[in-house]
């Protein structure tokens, strides 16, 4: 036999061996890759269930949410109002007060309140309301004081001296 022979029947005999011995492999572990097959199987379909539970409460998640944003901009929204209202009467009420003072309330008030709906940490969220309320109620005594038949004012001194504390 010649050399080219040789190296081919050697390599015949070691693909044959290598084939023999996959196969008895097999044959020896089949149950455990049965085993295994199964084990991936259900494994994956518990993960495709979980996947499913977790895009549904994802989507959930999602619809609260908005909802509760859409609540919030509404609620949002009317207190924007109210301070419109309340800008409205302090210049009914307050004749002689120049307008951009009128305006700086206004201005100061919605910015207390973007102060107290926009914190992200509730302890400060909590702060900013109290201090918008403070104010709102500042104001409200300036407007009730008008109509109590006491002396008429030019100008809502305890909403000015709010802000100028504020400011110090």
């Amino acid at each position: 036999m010649s050399f080219p022979e040789n190296i081919g029947k050697f390599f015949s005999r070691l693909i044959n061996s290598f084939r023999g011995e996959t196969a008895s492999w097999q044959r020896e572990n089949q149950p455990e890759l049965d085993r295994l097959k199964e084990e991936k199987l259900v494994a994956a379909a518990e993960l495709k269930k979980r996947l499913e539970i977790m895009e549904i409460r994802f989507r959930e998640e999602c619809k609260r949410t908005q909802m509760e944003e859409e609540r919030q901009t509404e609620q949002f929204a009317e207190f924007l109002s109210s301070i419109d209202e309340m800008k409205a009467n302090m210049l009914e009420y307050y004749a002689t007060m120049p307008r951009p003072l009128a305006l700086m309330i206004h201005h100061h008030a919605a910015e207390l309140l973007k102060e107290a709906w926009h914190s992200p940490d509730a302890r400060e969220r909590v702060h900013k309301q109290a201090r918008f309320t403070q104010f709102m109620l500042t104001i409200t005594e300036d407007l009730a004081a008008l109509g109590d038949g006491s002396v008429q004012k030019a100008l809502p001194e305890k909403t000015i001296a709010f802000i100028q504390d504020e400011a110090d």
